[in-house]
């Protein structure tokens, strides 16, 4: 074979790398680059360049990006203090991109209109960043999204209603931010819901109704928004969830006795902080409110609930009781002290109007009033 031929040989066993360079996901990648404006590791300044590409066209060897094939599958860049204004838009070209990761560094910009094109993403973590601007329509187009936390950020604007097009999300987390406005109605349709954390918001109106049909639903913080109308206690009896959180809000007792309702509360229900609200009423409906289901931290602390506390005689489970801040009358209840010490890790019954107390270790009482 003369040289002629012997180029045209190798001329054709480097056609299909050379047909594969740069691919639109490398050209992806490199427009996303352009954005960083300190990376104190170099993490991605030092990395990403077009001379260290592998043979099959997806850049394995740069640094945070996972291949699967000649495609990226992965670009996870947690915590490496970048700083930059981020082009999310690129990533609308990584068709075959499951996890996207940049949570906890200094980047800013906003969520384009395409956030949902790739079809294949399972994991958007962008949380503990700069972005910002509302939450576009399109997110809820991610059908196989699984995990979406957007929190400890600027977003602002409402919780988009597409939201319902998330049927394969297991955790959404969006707290920390600006968003505003009544939490919209589909995300009872959620059925894969694990855990939802819309904590430290604006929003405002009720507490949606339907949350009971999120069965699998383990973790609810709705807390320090501007939530108002009455306690779902309906969707707290029925539902199967553990960890409960509607403190910081607006929320008021709709009836005189409702707290009458902690006693059928579901046995599944572990923690339930219901502090910070205007809630009124007593722990006491004629007899002694007797159990508390299996909770083992109740915090009704800094609301406006009055009355006699009940005797706590049958509650084994109880852990952690914060009752401070509000106006209860009458003695402490025998049930939560043996002898001289406390039945509970931590009891904080200050700034009410109790008699016949005095201060115990891993207890807050105010004025301390000793035994007669």
């Amino acid at each position: 074979m003369g040289l002629l031929g012997g180029f045209f040989v190798l001329l054709l066993l480097a056609s299909p790398v050379l047909g594969q360079l740069p691919s639109q996901d490398i050209l992806a990648l490199l427009a996303f680059k352009k954005g960083i404006t300190h990376d104190p590791s170099g993490y991605i300044t030092d990395s990403w360049n077009d001379e260290s590409i592998d043979f099959n066209g997806c850049p394995a060897s740069w640094n945070g990006i996972v291949c699967n094939g000649a495609s990226v599958a992965g670009v996870v860049l947690d915590g490496h203090g970048i700083s930059g204004v981020a082009d999310i838009s690129v990533f609308a070209n990584l068709t075959m991109l499951v996890k996207l990761s940049m949570a906890n560094n200094n980047i800013s910009g906003s969520l384009p209109s395409n956030v949902g094109s790739p079809k294949s993403l399972k994991f958007m973590d962008i949380s503990n960043n700069q972005f910002s601007g509302p939450i576009p329509e399109g997110i809820g187009n991610l059908r196989s999204l699984q995990n979406l936390s957007l929190a400890g950020n600027n977003f602002s604007g409402p919780l988009p209603d597409s939201i319902d097009g998330l049927m394969s999300l297991q955790s959404l987390d969006v707290s920390g931010n600006s968003l505003s406005g009544p939490l919209p109605a589909g995300l009872k349709g959620l059925k894969s819901l694990v855990a939802l954390n819309l904590s430290r918001n604006a929003f405002t109106k009720g507490i949606p109704a339907g949350l009971g049909l999120l069965v699998n639903l383990q973790s609810l913080d709705l807390s320090w928004n501007q939530l108002d109308g009455g306690v779902d206690w309906k969707f707290l009896i029925e539902s199967a969830v553990a960890h409960v959180d509607f403190s910081g809000n607006l929320l008021t007792s709709t009836a005189p006795k409702e707290l009458k309702f902690l006693a059928d509360i579901s046995e599944t229900v572990l923690y339930l902080n219901l502090s910070n609200n205007k809630l009124t009423g007593s722990l006491i409906d004629g007899v002694e409110l007797s159990t508390f289901g299996r909770l083992k931290v109740l915090d009704l602390s800094n609301n406006q609930l009055s009355g006699d506390l009940p005797g706590f005689n049958y509650v084994y489970d109880l852990e952690v009781l914060r009752l401070a801040n509000n106006a209860f009358t009458g003695f402490v209840p025998s049930g939560l002290l043996k002898g001289d010490s406390l039945v509970l890790s931590e009891l904080d019954l200050s700034a009410n109007n109790l008699t016949g107390i005095y201060p115990l270790k891993n207890c807050s009482f105010s004025p301390p009033v000793p035994f007669s």
